[in-house]
């Protein structure tokens, strides 16, 4: 039961099963084999699905996900007190490919809040504004980046402006504690982040400004501004005394207790066969790790960059760069994370989860039973590595390292994980409008 279970999200996905047949009009056509599924579009309800019969389904707006013209259909009908029929799906160019759905491809499935509970949800809290990027947690709260958006197809979504806000809960009770307004132009994108570091909060928005609180002073004072140049660079990292900032353009810049202390130019250093890509737009920077003092680098090439900081970041140097050299093409490498004290571990778009020793710079074994394909994010804990592969699953794995598998996944309520924390035996799950508060130990079915 637990590995059907583990794959209800892509049976819903995979149940579009596309004809040949191409519309010539603003109308998307949706034939079933499965009587009395409702169908939604936008929210809205458009029509009951007979066997085998053509609904033929006009769309006249161009407001989607986040203004970008994206709509959404939804179909659903219940079985029983238990199961469902349930399967969505966003489109968005014109001519409108037909749709088909066969009761091979589109199977019952457990109730999602049934499916939460067997898998460990304890708890969760409904965000005020419904969209939400990133989170962060400390021993009092739980910190989340919300954003009012104007433009959405979901009228439960739908705002009056759109705005960028930090709101804070109370991580006992998830209890509503504050709400701060950000940004009041805030333009669509989640490419932002916040950090909990040597007694800060930290928050890099859209709009280039890094704004920091005292923590403990975080509901009575305003917040200070980091002196920052680049204005791209959304992403933050700490580790010991140092914050690093990063994003766009292949820069890495350093402080020291909130003073710039370098910048990493990452583009001085290419790999050999860079000049035979076919795009050379390549400057994005996911994510960065530092230990004894070198730090690794992960950017959109392929490839992680290693720089030797030495006692001082100001005496940096280049040292090399790990990149499987059998592959040509330049791909994501997404997330970083050190376990075992000395072994990186690295998610990649599209090569699966790769290890490197930090002290050789060779690279390791790779973990087995661990999918091949896309690692988004990345968090070790204890003897676990908790990973997940796309904003658009619903999916968190855990993986054992001593058993060497997958021993759970961590999915019912949500539709995506857009960002996940460990704390006190608990796992965080953020989607883009609520909280989820986990056993992390779940017990094993069979246990």
């Amino acid at each position: 039961m637990r590995a059907m279970l583990g794959s209800i999200c892509f049976l819903a996905v995979s149940a579009w099963a596309q004809e040949s047949v191409v519309a010539t009009d603003r109308t998307l056509h949706l034939q079933s084999d499965i009587e009395g599924l409702h169908v939604s579009i936008d929210d809205k309800p458009r029509g009951i699905t007979t066997q085998g019969g053509i609904l033929k389904l006009g769309i006249k707006e161009d407001v989607g996900t986040g203004g970008f013209g994206f709509h959404k259909l939804v179909v659903y009908k219940e079985i029983n007190a238990t199961h469902e029929y349930y399967a969505e799906r966003e489109f968005k160019y014109k001519p409108y490919e037909p749709i088909r759905i066969s009761k091979d491809t589109l199977q019952p499935r457990l109730k999602r809040a049934l499916l939460a509970k067997q898998n460990g949800l304890l708890q969760s809290v409904q965000l005020k504004h419904r969209l939400a990027s990133k989170m962060a947690t400390d021993e009092r709260f739980i910190y989340v980046l919300s954003q009012s958006r104007s433009k959405v197809y979901s009228t439960q979504k739908r705002e009056p402006s759109d705005a960028e806000y930090l709101e804070i809960y109370d991580k006992k009770t998830l209890a509503f504690v504050h709400e701060m307004l950000l940004n009041a132009q805030d333009s669509d994108s989640f490419d932002r982040d916040i950090l909990l570091h040597q007694g800060y909060l930290y928050v890099a928005s859209k709009n280039g400004k890094v704004l920091f609180w005292e923590t403990k002073k975080l509901l009575t004072e305003a917040p200070k501004e980091l002196a920052t140049s680049a204005k791209e660079l959304n992403r933050l990292r700490g580790f010991g005394a140092y914050l690093f900032r990063f994003g766009k353009g292949g820069i890495v810049e350093i402080y020291h207790h909130n003073v710039h202390v370098k910048s990493l130019d990452t583009k001085k250093q290419r790999f050999k066969g860079y000049e035979t890509l076919e795009d050379k737009r390549f400057d994005r920077i996911f994510d960065v790790l530092y230990t004894d003092n070198t730090l690794f680098v992960a950017n959109d090439l392929g490839e992680v960059q290693v720089y030797a900081l030495g006692s001082s970041p100001k005496e940096s140097s280049f040292i090399t760069t790990l990149r499987d050299t059998n592959v040509q093409d330049a791909y994501d490498v997404l997330a970083l994370a050190l376990y075992d004290k000395q072994t990186l571990a690295v998610g990649t778009d599209r090569h699966g989860l790769v290890l490197y020793d930090t002290k050789t710079l060779h690279a390791l074994a790779s973990l087995p039973n661990i999918p091949k394909n896309r690692v988004y994010r990345i968090r070790v804990w204890n003897d676990t590595v908790l990973l997940t592969q796309e904003l658009d699953s619903p999916h968190l794995y855990r993986y054992d390292l001593k058993r060497k598998k997958i021993t759970h996944d961590f999915q019912g309520e949500a539709n995506e994980v857009m960002d996940f924390e460990i704390s006190d035996e608990k796992l965080y799950t953020l989607d883009d409008g609520h909280v989820y508060v986990w056993n992390v130990n779940p017990k094993e079915e069979g246990k």
